[in-house]
């Protein structure tokens, strides 16, 4: 999805929280496919997916009211729906009804995947690019697996990744 057509689906998003009935048609028009696909990849039965993404729009519809506009709302309904995906999954596994695969069928990940990670790639770089030059050696050097000895490395470590909690809140939420 084009930044511009996700920003056009967020504004009719606020518009249909803040109780515009005309903007349902363009929130639904813009979410059911994404909702849908997302299903699809992530279960084996078409009509299962079709009914994950109907619970998880009417999900979006009841609790729209409480839309963070500072928020995407586009990324707050896939998440609705990875929920109901994991809902369906845990209570087939709980009916043994069939065999559930936890990881998706399709491994290959699609452009909007790709889109997802990328933009996540984006925020962490940039929440980590405004920490401190020895925060971020001490988050580099972790993530690349040296892991200097002593009680200093290991607070130095700890206070990084909780400044890095503490920015990323603050951008984020």
């Amino acid at each position: 999805m084009k930044s511009a057509e996700r920003a056009r689906l967020q504004t009719a998003m606020i518009r249909f929280a803040d109780g515009e009935r005309a903007a349902f048609r363009e929130v639904f028009d813009g979410l059911w496919p994404m909702c849908l696909a997302l299903a699809t990849r992530s279960l084996r039965e078409r009509a299962d997916a079709e009914d994950v993404a109907q619970r998880s729009i009417l999900k979006v519809f009841d609790q729209i009211v409480d839309l963070d506009r500072r928020r995407d709302g586009v990324a707050w309904a896939l998440t609705i729906t990875a929920f109901e995906v994991l809902t369906l999954r845990k209570q087939r596994l709980r009916r043994r009804e069939d065999d559930v695969d936890i990881d998706p069928i399709d491994a290959q990940p699609t452009p909007m995947d790709r889109l997802a990670e990328r933009e996540l790639y984006d925020h962490v770089r940039d929440v980590i690019g405004e920490l401190s030059e020895r925060d971020q050696h001490a988050l580099q050097s972790m993530l690349l697996g040296e892991t200097p000895r002593g009680e200093a490395a290991r607070k130095r470590r700890f206070r990084a990744i909780e400044r890095l909690r503490a920015a990323w809140r603050k951008a984020h939420g």
